[in-house]
């Protein structure tokens, strides 16, 4: 008799196990559902159509949870920064206008301090902080927004605004992320 109790309360615990602790686990790791994704590309403030193309780009996209999909996401626009970084730099270096090298110079600064948000990004995703994070993509938008605004004030390469506003609307997609799906 004893040992039948024993296996019960043993019995009982597995499915309690699994019953609570796994279904709470496959419910945390779910992947984004194309509603999911039509709520965020259709948020006021995102580029509807640049997000369904991002979002809409790979295959492996559709296979995240959030947490996935908001490290994947800004994997992408880290590189974007940095290659912006790296443009910015050039375009220091040579150009001969001092008045377009003191935009280029202010947007090489912004871009690293864009860089040091993402790392800050990374950290807070990882740790599951998501009010952090939440503040360390307004910091990469912050920092798109200071280079747009010192590019206004002389006539660059359009291509360099259509750059801009890509990583803009990159961290805009963070942030409705962050606020509508992982702040919950």
């Amino acid at each position: 008799m004893g040992l039948n109790v024993k296996s019960c309360f043993l019995l009982a615990n597995i499915v309690f196990f699994l019953v609570f602790v796994v279904s709470a686990s496959a419910r945390f790791s779910t992947e984004v559902t194309k509603s999911e994704i039509n709520s965020i590309c259709t948020h006021r403030d995102v580029n509807a159509s640049l997000c369904f193309e991002f979002l809409n780009s790979s295959p492996q996209i559709a296979a995240l949870d959030f947490d996935g999909l908001t490290k994947y996401l800004l994997t992408y626009e880290s590189r974007k920064f940095s290659d912006m970084l790296k443009q910015f730099q050039s375009l220091v270096n040579s150009t001969m206008d001092p008045s377009a090298k003191g935009s280029y110079d202010v947007c090489v600064g912004t871009f690293d301090k864009g860089t040091s948000c993402f790392d800050d990004a990374f950290k807070d995703l990882a740790s599951k902080d998501y009010i952090t994070l939440e503040w360390s993509v307004v910091c990469t938008l912050d920092m798109a927004d200071g280079c747009e605004e010192e590019l206004s004030t002389f006539k660059p390469n359009p291509q360099l605004f259509k750059d801009i506003s890509i990583v803009k609307n990159l961290s805009l997609m963070g942030l409705v992320i962050v606020k509508l799906f992982l702040k919950k």
